[in-house]
């Protein structure tokens, strides 16, 4: 067997997140029925970290073991092919044997994006705020989360945390015409954690929330 790692890219509008889940369209489980289907045989997929429902991904890393006689170009043409346009495998490169997704990944990067009037054709790809909100202040709120933190008090419950700590190596926003970016680079991201960080902190930059509490 060899194995590959895939750099995938996707828009989760119509997706229940990358995880499969039981009942729910996921990403993996999309991509794991195709490849299965082609190969005639089960075929696992094993990614760098879950993402929530409708987040999408411009390189979403996962890991896959093959039979070393597969035609790898052919084999993503042909997976391509069949999950559609929403999802593609964009680069599959040969990795050794101990390589893996999850735990050789040092940092995980989100982009989330604010829209300062309603834009209908931003609707699945941005928050359209419907009241303004002080930028500068984002700007305080960002730099406040570089660093080491618990975080348990901005995600949701997961059972197979094995800790909340999370250590934030890059927290900026900046404006981009009717837009505003938020980045945010770190070791490792719990469950709704970026998008309670960005509710919150909006919620400072209108007058919503104290700083302090914050």
């Amino acid at each position: 067997m060899q194995k590959y790692k895939l750099t995938i890219e996707f828009d989760g509008t119509h997706f229940c997140g990358w995880q499969i889940q039981p009942t729910d369209v996921t990403v993996e489980q999309t991509l794991e029925d195709a490849l299965t289907q082609i190969l005639q045989q089960p075929v696992e997929l094993v990614g760098q970290g879950r993402t929530d429902s409708g987040v999408h991904a411009r390189g979403q890393i996962a890991h896959v073991e093959l039979p070393n006689e597969v035609e790898i170009k052919k084999l993503i043409f042909g997976v391509n092919g069949m999950v559609g346009d929403q999802i593609q495998i964009v680069q599959a490169e040969k990795v050794a044997s101990d390589f893996h997704a999850r735990f050789d990944a040092i940092a995980r990067e989100y982009e989330y994006t604010i829209a300062t009037r309603c834009m209908p054709l931003h609707r699945h790809y941005a928050w359209n705020l419907r009241y303004p909100v002080d930028v500068s202040v984002l700007h305080v709120c960002a730099a406040e989360l570089k660093g080491e933190f618990d975080f348990l008090g901005y995600s949701k419950f997961n059972e197979d945390n094995f800790t909340t700590l999370c250590e934030i190596q890059k927290s900026v926003f900046y404006e981009d015409g009717e837009t505003i970016r938020y980045q945010i680079k770190a070791n490792r991201f719990l469950r709704n954690m970026v998008r309670r960080l960005v509710g919150s902190m909006v919620r400072v930059a209108q007058g919503k929330l104290t700083y302090a509490e914050f």
